[in-house]
């Protein structure tokens, strides 16, 4: 996925040499059918259930929230090295990838857009993601107030049986509720969970003018970083979405933030990405 390899990619500098020049034929994109009442998301990726979502999101101009499973074992992962790089290096550790392949999931198509069909959708998609051997377990979490996330709740252990973790951005966090950029806002709670974890988290996104603009007043006591993320997302007034992905090679988590978006018609026959329209709420 487009998002994906630009954050990833860019912590990977000193160890691209080492990545395989022969991966298993994913596709670049998920794919959608829609059949007389039902919808088929196919997706094959070494991350399956994010690239099924971003289809979706493109799909319905849904904005959904990712936070990836912090996968680490030998179930979870797979070795991405070079053969020739290996060859040269043969004790190094080289790289891996999530240990993820193909993924179909169905659902009934949504007759209009609202909150309650994006929640079922996204509930039958994480249920069906969850049945299979993919990495990493999911939850919904949110509400049609909140909005979506999808969040990382479970991986496989190096005896490949599952274990439960603490998403990331359920951590507490405390800070002075002052007004600041949207941008010094989240630096701030990225620092802050960093020194409450020891985790180093990167923000990272296309563009920042908004964020660097916009004012938020944010803080309080022991609050979530994932509630305080939400908090200073919602004040640029625009649906704004982000993707919570790790890199186990490092290791590092890296934050994308970026506007939900739809594909629609160009009137050339083809395709082109608009801003999503924010759902009215029930």
């Amino acid at each position: 996925m487009v998002m994906r390899v630009l954050a990833v990619g860019a912590l990977l500098c000193g160890s691209l040499s080492a990545q395989s020049t022969t991966r298993p034929e994913f596709f670049d994109r998920a794919r959608i059918q829609h059949g007389d009442s039902e919808v088929t998301v196919t997706a094959n990726d070494s991350s399956p259930l994010f690239q099924a979502l971003y289809a979706l999101r493109l799909e319905y101009g849904w904005q959904i929230n990712w936070e990836e499973a912090p996968i680490f074992s030998r179930f979870d992962l797979v070795d991405d090295t070079g053969p020739k790089w290996r060859a040269a290096h043969p004790n190094a550790k080289g790289v891996t990838r999530p240990a993820g392949g193909l993924f179909v999931a169905s659902f009934p198509e949504p007759k209009k857009p609202s909150p309650n069909a994006e929640f079922l959708v996204l509930s039958r998609l994480v249920e069906e993601y969850n049945a299979t051997n993919n990495p990493g377990r999911y939850v919904i979490r949110g509400d049609s107030e909140s909005g979506f996330t999808i969040v990382g709740t479970e991986v496989r252990n190096e005896a490949g049986a599952l274990q439960k973790i603490s998403p990331l951005l359920d951590t507490p966090l405390t800070l002075p509720k002052l007004t600041r950029s949207v941008n010094d806002t989240i630096e701030l709670i990225l620092t802050t969970l960093g020194s409450a974890t020891g985790t180093r988290v990167i923000f990272g996104a296309e563009s920042r003018s908004l964020f660097m603009t916009t004012q938020a007043t944010v803080g309080g006591q022991e609050i979530s970083a994932r509630e305080l993320l939400r908090q200073a997302l919602a004040s640029t007034k625009r649906p704004i979405q982000y993707d919570l992905f790790i890199n186990p090679d490092v290791p590092i988590y890296i934050l994308n933030v970026s506007p939900a978006m739809m594909e629609e018609d160009d009137g050339l026959a083809g395709r082109k990405l608009a801003p999503a329209t924010p759902m009215a709420k029930p």
